[in-house]
């Protein structure tokens, strides 16, 4: 998702997301991986479609993605993988129950 913005019509007011497209998975990236890896390209910046928020049902982050033998510091721009569920909560803060408090 790029970005959100309003739209009004008359007296509703229509909440819309311009959300970049990407092609399907690398097939040969996603089976070694066993499933795990989803690398995808950007169809092409062209390739920009406004929808309703009301349609959207999941978000994603879409990270730059550099293959192993690319060069040190560059980055492929065209192709990027996919992660679900991106917060802060599940890597900064976990609940222990076999902590002990200082007395």
């Amino acid at each position: 998702m790029l970005y959100f913005f309003a739209v009004h019509k008359g007296e509703a007011q229509h909440t819309l997301a311009a959300v970049k497209m990407f092609g399907v998975p690398d097939p040969s990236i996603l089976r070694e991986s066993y499933g795990t890896l989803c690398v995808c390209r950007v169809l092409g910046k062209e390739d920009i479609v406004v929808v309703d928020t009301k349609s959207l049902t999941d978000v994603v982050g879409m990270i730059p993605f550099r293959r192993p033998d690319q060069e040190q510091g560059g980055s492929n721009l065209e192709e990027f993988f996919s992660i679900e569920k991106m917060n802060l909560m599940t890597s900064s803060q976990t609940n222990d129950d076999n902590d002990v408090d200082d007395i």
